[in-house]
């Protein structure tokens, strides 16, 4: 392995080098322009497509993202099914409560030793079959959810949480939801924290900035340098192509701005997802603890 980075704080990966990156956090943030950008890093200029569905097939780009989804096909139903296994409720629905108080998912109720070995038959699949096109990175908002599932059958991931303005979000997205916005960062947060999985938050505003786009993608590389991903010391011209290529800011409609002036959608930012705001944008949130906001909420501007 090469020496850490100054200043590195990430934990050295027991097992040698790193091959495993997760990206996780909630949908409309920027997680898809992230992975691709992840994606060519871990390849240099190589196949960037296997380095995110290896030999399965690319969840189908809509008209919603048709840059695509960079999510592999049989991960992301892996994760559907799961979610509502152990929940009763699809991925879009939490308990009243849970940003105050996340829980982790698992299978520890009775009854569901079986579903435990199905899920592990076929996550352990698809494991093993990225790791035949390693170093790689698997993309699905829903592993902010089921990481404790996925976590056993990994060898020690890093994970990347992207975020964007919970208004930008709900006015992007289909159900206009601050409260879903908020429950997928915590639920993100909260697995990450508990599985021990060194993590990078990533901002969607500064994809789009060109010298903060530059700067981020300094700290991406930097980051899985200091965990010990296996990346290539010389940088070709691969990831600045892809910035180029799929950040198009004449395209990002819904802005913080607009989203202020739509009272269904402002109203919904409530102090505690205001704080939330504040504490992944300081990236004080790796380090509070979860529910913080409910006891101490600002406004975020």
């Amino acid at each position: 392995m090469p020496p850490p980075l100054a200043g590195c704080t990430a934990p050295a990966p027991s097992m040698g080098p790193r091959s495993q990156v997760i990206v996780m956090g909630m949908s409309r943030s920027g997680t898809s322009l992230t992975t691709s950008i992840i994606a060519a890093l871990l390849r240099q200029g190589g196949d960037i497509d296997s380095s995110w569905r290896g030999s399965a097939d690319a969840y189908p780009t809509d008209r919603r993202n048709r840059n695509g989804y960079f999510e592999r096909a049989d991960a992301v139903a892996l994760n559907y099914k799961y979610v509502y296994d152990l929940t009763g409720s699809v991925w879009t629905h939490f308990p009243d409560d849970y940003a105050a108080h996340p829980h982790l998912l698992n299978f520890s109720a009775p009854g569901l030793a079986s579903k435990r070995v199905a899920f592990q038959s076929r996550a352990a699949s698809i494991v093993s079959d990225m790791e035949k096109h390693a170093p790689w990175v698997l993309k699905d908002v829903r592993f902010a959810r089921t990481l404790p599932l996925w976590w056993p059958l990994l060898r020690e991931p890093v994970c990347i949480i992207p975020y964007r303005h919970p208004l930008e979000v709900a006015a992007s997205s289909l159900l206009h939801s601050v409260a879903l916005w908020e429950n997928y960062m915590t639920a993100a947060l909260t697995s990450t924290r508990a599985m021990g999985c060194p993590t990078m938050l990533v901002s969607y505003a500064d994809w789009l900035e060109p010298t903060a786009a530059k700067a981020q993608l300094e700290s991406l590389y930097g980051f899985l340098r200091c965990a010990h991903v296996q990346i290539g010391e010389q940088r070709q011209a691969a990831p600045t192509e892809v910035l180029d290529r799929l950040v198009r800011p004449h395209e990002h409609h819904s802005t913080v701005e607009s989203a202020r002036k739509i009272s269904v959608l402002s109203r919904q930012l409530t102090p505690h997802a205001a704080c939330m705001w504040e504490q992944l944008k300081t990236g004080e949130a790796l380090t509070v603890a979860r529910g913080s906001c409910f006891d101490n909420a600002t406004h975020a501007s």
